[in-house]
C-alpha cells in the first residue's frame, strides 16, 4: 500500500508541475495524461527503491549495534 500512496502523491505533484508550465519542457501533445502518469510511475519506482534501501540500512545498523553491545 505504501507504493500506491507514493504513486498518488507523485502523480499529483507531476500534474501540478505540468499545470504550472512543466509541459513546455516535454512534448505531451497527444497523450498528455498518459505521459504524465508514466513519468509519475517511473519516479515512484525510483523513490520506492531508495526508501526500501533506507529501511534495510536502518535494520542493519540496529543489528550491528546489537552485536557490538553483545561483545
Amino acid at each position: 500500500m505504501k507504493f500506491v500512496k507514493k504513486y498518488a502523491i507523485i502523480l499529483i505533484l507531476c500534474y501540478v508541475f505540468v499545470f504550472f508550465g512543466g509541459w513546455m519542457l516535454f512534448d505531451f501533445t497527444k497523450r498528455f495524461w498518459v505521459a504524465t502518469a508514466a513519468c509519475a510511475f517511473v519516479i515512484t519506482v525510483v523513490v520506492s527503491i531508495f526508501s526500501a534501501q533506507e529501511d534495510r540500512i536502518e535494520q542493519l545498523e540496529k543489528r550491528v549495534q546489537a552485536l557490538e553491545e553483545a561483545k
